[in-house]
């Protein structure tokens, strides 16, 4: 029962993390743009560092809730992850 409990909070990290920039990449995809799937190799292993890096600076930073700035900073930089995609995608398609 602990490693799927283990399994669905996993899951739901990576769903957060990486569920906006998969979307913005399968809109441009579905706009016939192939450019955003190519910056995802770069995109993804990066917002994972960040988020991870982020999560231990708040665990280890003393702060009053740090599951809370966890889940915050992941979706967080979810988000981030996605506009940057966004606009990587659009300036790989004016080249």
């Amino acid at each position: 029962m602990r490693i799927i409990l283990i399994l669905v909070a996993v899951l739901a990290f990576l769903l957060a993390l990486w569920g906006p920039p998969l979307m913005v990449a399968r809109k441009y995809w579905l706009r016939q743009n192939p450019w955003a799937f190519r910056n995802l190799r770069f995109v993804l292993p990066a917002q994972l560092v960040t988020a991870v890096v982020l999560a231990f600076a708040a665990e280890f930073s003393g702060l009053r809730n740090p599951a809370a700035i966890m889940a915050g900073t992941t979706v967080l930089v979810g988000l981030l992850g996605a506009g940057l995609l966004a606009l990587l995608a659009v300036w790989g398609a004016r080249r």
